[in-house]
Parts: C-alpha cells; structure tokens; sequence
C-alpha cells in the first residue's frame, strides 16, 4: 500500500511539475530497548540514565577496592 502511495505520489508531482518530497532514510542501525515501552516510575532515583550511569562506576570502584 505504501509503495502505490508513494508512485501516486511520484506521478502527481510530475504531473504537476514539482519536486517529489523527499521522504526520510531509514535509520541504519534500529536499537530495540523494551523498557522503553514500559511505564516509568518517575519518583524512582535510577530513572535517570545519569544517575544509573554514576551509580555503575560505584559498584565498580567498590568492586575493585574488594579485590
């Protein structure tokens, strides 16, 4: 359905004499993260990816140190 949209499209346009619209590439590379599709506890402390990402290099200093 999309490609006989888009060659409808395509005629009209040459029709008329204008420039087909460009649509958007597709990504290259798709990250597929189902907890983004999740509901979000907003008052949990971790939520933020900073957060989450101080909190790893603590566990992993506090790692290093139990050695």
């Amino acid at each position: 359905m999309a490609s006989l949209a888009q060659m409808i499209r395509g005629f009209w346009s040459t029709m008329t004499g204008q420039s087909p619209a460009r649509e958007p590439a597709a990504p290259e590379v798709i990250v597929h993260d189902p907890g983004a599709e999740r509901p979000h506890d907003l008052d949990d402390p971790f939520f933020d990816p900073n957060v989450q990402s101080r909190m790893a290099g603590v566990i992993a200093s506090n790692a290093k140190k139990q050695d």
